[in-house]
């Protein structure tokens, strides 16, 4: 859902993980630029404190040695900060430890920095498969930490305990409140969501979450819808989809939805009432015996004998890479019209090499504090050394007893007039297959 609002520019800094999925020991992948200053318009966003953070940043490695990992560590932060699990209390939290050696026993550990309109926050997790044993969020009002909330996990009563900082002006009845609300496997935040109050350092943190931190994308995930509702909805969105499309030498016109009228098979019929849909729409399936669905056509331009033509082709007879480019123009401009975070997990999944620069490119160019995370396979990126910092790529390598290492290539250091690709191809920086 495109939810389009004025909020000023937030960042992440770093996040911290341990004993989650392959990440063993405590790792941290950061935004935060080096002194390096090349690319710095482009790359580099500056905090009201100075610090200096980056736009974007890459991830190589082998496969299964941690990549979708990290995307998935940015994805349980986001999710469990909102999640409300319709089985109540008796949930699980879907944490996954680390599962070879003595760890898996142990709880998990997160710890993401970031800022929100201007001021820096820091916002820490300790949960098993069962509950949350600590939870914290801090602001930084000045030079020192101010706490929001503190959550302790009290085993002899089975309850979590809520504390707020002295900053924070929360009723005694409103604390309550929020703990009833907030069960052993959610978060604070959830609970804050069932209440009906208003806290000015809670609810920048809330928003943040859920308008700048988007949802993590997969290589198998179809957006097509995601956009669709853009373009449907909004002048603006469909414009720069289109823009989009032109830019990447695809030779679609325009997108047009059109309302059809189709037969509900016999088959279908025969067994609606089992259907999970509202006994009045049943109702009315059974006697008009048709779906109304709406078809996304594809106007594309060709040129024929020096005649411009258009034919509209539906959603069904284009490429996968097209659609897929096209599913990506709505989290693109949703990112940087919120300056919000977007997580890709192979970013090249069905698309030409040389289209993912282009999409790089797009984005540095347009983002102002917009950040983008991916992981990718596509080694020629790296040749393109007009648009990389070294501070931006960062690898993932397997250790021997099965965790995942990660590491930037900042911290190498080599001669400027290396390159980049030849290094990672003979192995010089780690994160490839041993063949």
């Amino acid at each position: 859902m495109f939810l389009l609002h004025e909020i000023a520019g937030s960042m992440i800094l770093d996040l911290k993980i341990q004993n989650f999925l392959s990440f063993k020991q405590e790792t941290t992948f950061s935004f935060e630029a080096t002194a390096d200053k090349t690319l710095e318009d482009y790359y580099v966003a500056v905090q009201e404190d100075g610090t200096r953070i980056l736009k974007l940043g890459m991830v190589y490695g082998a496969n299964a040695s941690g990549k979708s990992n990290l995307v998935e560590a940015f994805r349980f932060v986001s999710k469990f900060v909102h999640r409300v699990p319709p089985e109540g209390r008796n949930a699980e939290t879907d944490f996954v430890p680390f599962s070879f050696g003595k760890t898996s026993d142990e709880p998990g550990v997160f710890e993401l920095t970031f800022y929100v309109e201007g001021k820096k926050h820091r916002y820490s997790l300790v949960v098993d498969e069962e509950k949350v044993l600590d939870e914290r969020l801090v602001f930084y009002p000045g030079a020192q930490p101010a706490t929001v909330f503190c959550r302790t996990f009290d085993a002899e009563k089975n309850i979590s305990i809520i504390e707020f900082g002295s900053k924070i002006k929360v009723s005694e009845q409103a604390r309550e409140a929020i703990q009833l609300k907030t069960l052993k496997n959610t978060s604070v935040i959830a609970g804050y969501n069932q209440v009906n109050i208003s806290v000015e350092e809670m609810e920048r943190v809330n928003k943040w979450f859920l308008v700048q931190y988007l949802d993590s994308i997969d290589p198998y995930m179809d957006l097509t819808d995601f956009t669709d509702e853009g373009v449907k909805k909004n002048p603006e969105i469909k414009k720069h989809t289109l823009e989009f499309l032109k830019e990447a030498d695809f030779n679609i016109a325009d997108v047009i939805f059109e309302k059809k009228i189709r037969d509900i098979p016999e088959s279908f019929l025969k067994v609606i009432d089992k259907a999970p849909l509202a006994p009045e729409e049943i109702a009315r399936l059974k006697k008009e015996k048709v779906f109304h669905v709406e078809e996304t056509l594809f106007s594309h331009k060709i040129e024929d004998g020096g005649e411009v033509l258009y034919y509209s082709l539906p959603e069904e007879r284009q490429s996968k890479g097209t659609l897929r480019y096209y599913g990506l123009a709505g989290p693109f401009y949703h990112a940087v019209k919120q300056d919000a975070f977007l997580p890709i997990d192979e970013i090249g999944s069905a698309l030409h090499p040389l289209l993912v620069i282009h999409f790089i490119k797009e984005f540095l160019k347009k983002s102002n504090r917009a950040q983008l995370l991916f992981t990718t396979h596509n080694m020629t990126i790296l040749n393109e050394k007009d648009i990389l910092r070294k501070d931006a790529i960062w690898f993932t390598e397997k250790l021997k007893d099965g965790s995942t290492d990660l590491f930037s290539l900042a911290d190498f250091n080599f001669r400027k007039e290396l390159s980049f690709y030849n290094a990672y191809k003979i192995g010089k920086f780690g994160g490839i297959p041993e063949l």
